[in-house]
């Protein structure tokens, strides 16, 4: 009996000893997991330059704009804050865009907010939009003033004139409708300077269907340049079944930013026919002739026909054909 006291006394002292051990080893985890928020948090708006409360853009200048929006202590979670469009006859995503939310991440105070001016190449009115900037945050111990910021926005009218010839004519083919341009009927337009020299411009000489120019002051300076085309390939038309007819060529031409718009005819006595050969024939003389004459003088663009000027007559002379058998050299399609 006295061995078995024994026996168990030591027993309990040994399990003592291994609790005693076991609450040594625990961490302390006390006061780990208490979040401290920040109260009377308040936030302001500012305007990064050259934004301001209030201003007049011009659409040409389109841009980004930017603004900061501050607040005194960082939180330990997010801040979103609303952006509204308020007023305005503008239309976003056409005329502007901005950042509708901005998000102040947790245990930071700011955010950097866009406005965006775009340019959307179109004559308008002078339009405008008001944005308000917080007034509405998604915590209570929060508040940041609404700030509103107004843009007007004037009307840009493009540096450049935008230039389309056409050529394409449907026609038949015995009992076969066809068209120019679906045949791969070639006509090159080149640009001649006031006297009658390469000017080495050959965007619209790119065997598009129709061609394209697009007329700048970096390429085009004050001065006069004279247009003409170049029958580059007639793909066979000359040999299809077709009575001969005549191909005019018009000129599209447009201005963005401006309401002034319209086509330009080709004078009847410079057009072709069906039957001219052109260049990938082996007509090396006579597959092309005068088209139109722009003026460029200041950013204003005059398009004129050869009555006005000298072209009727210089056409004939062997510059103009040295000068376009030069151009398709040049040209590298």
């Amino acid at each position: 009996m006295k061995k078995i006291t024994k026996q168990f006394i030591f027993s309990a002292l040994s399990m003592t000893a291994l609790l005693f051990v076991g609450c040594q080893e625990e961490p302390e985890l006390t006061g780990q997991s208490t979040v401290e928020v920040a109260q009377n948090v308040t936030g302001t708006v500012q305007f990064v330059a050259p934004l301001a409360a209030t201003q007049t853009v011009n659409e040409k200048n389109e841009g980004k704009y930017q603004y900061k929006l501050n607040i005194t202590n960082a939180q330990p979670v997010d801040i979103y804050v609303k952006v509204k469009l308020k007023s305005g006859t503008a239309t976003r995503g056409m005329d502007f865009d901005f950042d509708d939310q901005l998000l102040i991440k947790a245990y930071t105070t700011s955010v950097t907010g866009n406005i965006s001016i775009l340019s959307d190449g179109v004559f308008e009115a002078t339009e405008n939009f008001v944005l308000e900037i917080g007034g509405d945050v998604n915590i209570s111990n929060a508040s940041i003033p609404a700030t509103t910021v107004s843009f007007t926005i004037v009307n840009a009218l493009s540096d450049n004139l935008d230039l389309k010839f056409n050529f394409n004519k449907s026609f038949s083919d015995g009992s076969v409708t066809k068209t120019l341009c679906g045949i791969g009927y070639d006509m090159d337009f080149y640009v001649l300077d006031a006297n009658l020299k390469d000017t080495k411009i050959y965007q619209a000489a790119a065997s598009g269907c129709p061609e394209i120019l697009t007329v700048t002051p970096a390429k085009f300076p004050n001065g006069t340049y004279h247009i003409y085309y170049d029958l580059y390939d007639n793909h066979g038309l000359h040999t299809m079944n077709t009575p001969e007819f005549t191909i005019p060529i018009s000129v599209d031409y447009s201005r963005g930013g401006s309401n002034v718009s319209g086509s330009f005819n080709q004078e009847a006595k410079f057009a072709t026919t069906s039957k001219a050969l052109g260049y990938e024939q082996g007509n090396t003389s006579e597959p092309f002739d005068y088209v139109v004459t722009i003026i460029v003088n200041n950013g204003v663009y005059t398009l004129k026909n050869s009555v006005p000027t000298t072209v009727a007559t210089l056409k004939t002379a062997n510059t103009v054909l040295n000068t376009i058998k030069q151009a398709r050299m040049n040209n590298k399609k």
